[in-house]
């Protein structure tokens, strides 16, 4: 009866490790296995968030990095590829 436990034990022990590697042979967990840090890592790398300037709305074509910046009236916030594309160039003083 022994043997037989043991070797069930081995072949749960074995089918964990394939179903779930991150995890070690030697403890059994009941729980599902966690993605790896490396794992999750690279998923919030995935989500970069752009850089966002301001752009005015009343003439101008320059982006600034602050509002307040040349006394801009109403200015918008926009990312950075956008104020670019739409060909607004880098403040000097904000940049």
């Amino acid at each position: 009866m022994k043997k037989h436990l043991r070797v069930l034990a081995a072949v749960l022990a074995l089918c964990f490790s394939l179903l779930c590697p991150a995890a070690s042979a030697a403890s059994v967990q009941t729980a599902a296995c966690k993605p790896s840090t490396a794992a999750v890592q690279t998923i919030s790398a995935g989500k970069k968030t752009e850089q966002m300037v301001w752009v005015p709305t009343h003439g101008g074509k320059k982006y600034h990095s602050k509002s307040t910046c040349s006394n801009m009236k109403d200015p918008e916030k926009v990312t950075l590829s956008k104020a670019k594309a739409e060909g607004f160039t880098a403040c000097k003083k904000c940049y």
